[in-house]
């Protein structure tokens, strides 16, 4: 201890030279006060999935994975934050529903993509859905929502869902909607009715009566035929109560039946299991997909008896019995 004292008592001190700043021009600092007040402020909307402005966001600081887990999330306002605390953001989206005008007394538009409809419109339709992929859970699957041209016979536009899907790891995509304020009464309709064009694998319907981002949620699968349209009828009393991918049954203390009087948010799924994890959906493979959607309507009863479930439509291509009118007069 001596020695280090006596080095450093005879160490040498070189002091450093003064630092000379040159004279600030004159007026200089309250331009710079006045371009801070004039800075343009940053703007953001609902339907930016980059927007760090918020405090919680911490997918900058992430791996692009992650990054985009996180963003997903956010977007329909499911991140643990969003959860818990009241001032965090909750995105939601209005309300739909206006009447169908071939069918009035029967049918309710909720969604029309068609090129003559406002939901068609990008900024509209971005602030309502957006994609959510396995990767909030780990998986590897890349798949994006948007609204895309086709030609005007198919109704000029419509939204497409498509992508990669990858059975390693959560093995899902989907398009899901932000939670509908307010809520849409149903409770005089029978179910949901979807125009969509597929590739041949079964997908699945998910509707939701909660704000809960992870909870109970009702599934119910229909099939598609490769590159036709179809009118595909989902029944509200198919649908089955699925709670963090174990399918509720009659009996659990969580089981119950769909408030069709609170529609909450709406979801079309690609998925590796039919409903719970205990049951894999057969047309499922890994690889490219591609599901288009023209509109989603709420229906009181199927007055015309040539609308048939997607299993139904499957059924009589494999049968033989189309009658030459490929699957069935609901194919448009």
């Amino acid at each position: 201890a001596r020695r280090m004292t006596t080095l450093a008592s005879i160490s040498r001190v070189v002091p450093r030279p003064w630092r000379v700043e040159p004279p600030r021009a004159p007026g200089t600092r309250q331009q710079m006060r006045a371009s801070r007040k004039t800075r343009a402020p940053r703007v953001t909307t609902a339907s930016s999935n980059d927007d760090d402005s918020s405090w919680w966001n911490i997918s900058r600081l992430l791996p692009p994975k992650a990054k985009e887990a996180v963003r997903e999330i956010e977007y329909f306002g499911g991140s643990p934050l969003q959860q818990v605390l009241p001032w965090a953001g909750k995105p939601k989206t209005d309300s739909p529903g206006r009447p169908y005008p071939p069918d009035p007394a029967n049918q309710r538009v909720l969604f029309d993509f068609t090129s003559t409809s406002p939901d068609s419109a990008p900024e509209t339709f971005s602030k309502t859905f957006g994609a959510l992929n396995d990767v909030v859970m780990g998986g590897q699957s890349e798949a994006s929502v948007s609204v895309v041209k086709v030609p005007l016979e198919d109704g000029g536009c419509v939204v497409k869902l498509c992508g990669v899907v990858e059975g390693d790891g959560g093995g899902f995509v989907s398009m899901r909607s932000r939670n509908f304020q307010p809520s849409v009464d149903l409770a005089d309709f029978a179910g949901i009715r979807l125009e969509v064009k597929g590739d041949g694998r079964r997908y699945k319907l998910i509707a939701r009566d909660v704000r809960d981002f992870f909870g109970l949620a009702w599934h119910c699968g229909f099939d598609t035929v490769e590159n036709m349209w179809l009118t595909v009828d989902v029944p509200f009393d198919t649908l089955t109560p699925v709670l963090r991918a174990d399918v509720v049954r009659p009996g659990s203390s969580d089981y119950r039946e769909f408030k069709r009087d609170t529609l909450r948010s709406i979801q079309i799924m690609l998925s590796k299991y039919e409903l719970g994890m205990n049951e894999l959906n057969q047309t499922f493979a890994s690889g490219p997909f591609a599901l288009e959607i023209r509109a989603i309507r709420a229906y009181k009863q199927e007055r015309d008896p040539r609308v048939m479930k997607g299993q139904e439509i499957v059924k009589k291509l494999e049968d033989g019995d189309a009658g030459g009118e490929g699957p069935g007069p609901s194919a448009r």
